[in-house]
């Protein structure tokens, strides 16, 4: 086992993969990363491949942008296709105060450039006539936002990184951290101890307790969200329609290849190993027949369950986390694949001294001790 590396990366999932993969792009070999699990077995096994530029928070939709532009490129800059589908995102408020805030949306996300269109409840049911939308105000909607294939972005970056040098450690524990006064040095591991001067914790849901291994207070908390997808498509269904989130009840339903997949975040759950309650099946796919009447002949084939990791404000931390060289790139709130491409960047950026390109100050770990904004569109 490599006994010395010029960064380690705690955590192999998708932020990880793409921070290990810029790190190994600048720094000598060796960068070590390091997942408690097979990589990529966590939270990125369960997600879907959304992509969105529909943020409320400025530097969220920034951070949107430049990653769909990577991810545009990946077949080209990585050798790996990520099947992109650009079927949007539809946003649908019930209430005037949710439309308001969906319209100010629009127009901070227009502002820098991303093609939003806006429309009225009547205008909606037009455009999407096989669901009910008797009841909405209205929506925004971006043709731009879609899904990409998860595993294929995770493989690239991860082989890519490989190709330059970089280590997998898998089922492999970081039990301790080794400081010279407030300084990293390394980690010690259930394999031994890998001495560096850089250490990014990227382990997701699991963050809070690698920091509290170096005495600091990541507020990382694990949230169990589960998406029920059915068996089978009701006939005269469009091929490819937008992923529908409504933000007020935060139902939000979708189609993926030969299934129709829904899910309600209203149950809050947390916990690494709490499990929904019984009638959470049975309440959210009643909520999908109300919607979309057809889905009645189609029932619940699986289900799919992964990790938020939610943070207070619902953004993510990518920072300096007080320790001389020692960094944290975490609590992605469902936004880790999306935001990955980009917050890789940054984190390199952050390691090797520079400036970041885009201001993150708002997503320091210092901003938990005061005020600080609140992303509302989370699904």
């Amino acid at each position: 086992m490599t006994k010395k590396a010029s960064a380690i990366v705690i955590g192999a999932g998708i932020i990880g993969a793409s921070v290990a993969y810029n790190l190994s792009r600048s720094l000598p070999p060796p960068v070590v990363i390091v997942d408690m699990m097979r990589a990529g077995s966590g939270s990125t096994a369960a997600a879907l491949g959304g992509f969105r530029h529909q943020f409320s928070s400025r530097l969220n939709v920034q951070l949107s942008i430049e990653s769909i532009k990577i991810l545009e490129r990946f077949k080209d800059t990585m050798g790996v296709d990520p099947l992109i589908r650009y079927d949007g995102y539809l946003f649908i408020a019930h209430t005037q105060p949710s439309l308001t805030m969906l319209r100010l949306n629009a127009e901070m996300q227009r502002s820098l450039g991303v093609p939003v269109e806006t429309y009225s409840g009547e205008e909606i049911l037009r455009l999407l006539p096989f669901y009910d939308f008797s009841d909405a105000l209205g929506g925004n909607l971006c043709y731009r936002d879609g899904h990409a294939l998860t595993s294929a972005v995770h493989q690239g970056y991860l082989s890519k990184a490989f190709s330059l040098g970089a280590q997998l450690l898998e089922n492999t524990r970081v039990t301790g951290v080794i400081l010279d006064e407030q300084t990293i040095r390394g980690v010690e591991t259930s394999l031994g101890t890998i001495y560096s001067d850089s250490v990014v914790i990227a382990a997701g849901a699991y963050s809070a307790g690698v920091g509290r291994l170096a005495g600091v207070d990541i507020p990382v908390t694990p949230q169990p969200r589960k998406i029920l997808f059915t068996r089978g498509v009701p006939r005269g269904l469009p091929e490819s329609f937008p992923l529908i989130v409504e933000v007020d009840s935060t139902f939000a339903l979708g189609r993926e290849h030969n299934s129709v997949f829904f899910s309600n975040n209203r149950w809050i759950i947390q916990g690494f190993d709490a499990d929904f309650p019984p009638e959470y099946d049975e309440q959210v796919f009643t909520e999908a027949i109300k919607r979309l009447p057809p889905l009645a002949d189609s029932p619940i084939g699986y289900s799919v369950r992964g990790l938020y990791e939610t943070t207070p404000d619902a953004n993510p931390i990518v920072s300096e986390c007080g320790i001389g060289g020692l960094y944290c790139c975490a609590g992605f709130n469902g936004h880790g694949f999306m935001h990955a491409p980009a917050v890789g960047v940054l984190m390199g950026e952050l390691v090797r001294g520079e400036k970041p390109h885009l201001d993150i100050s708002e997503f320091s770990l210092k901003r938990f001790d005061g005020k600080n904004e609140h992303e509302r569109l989370v699904i």
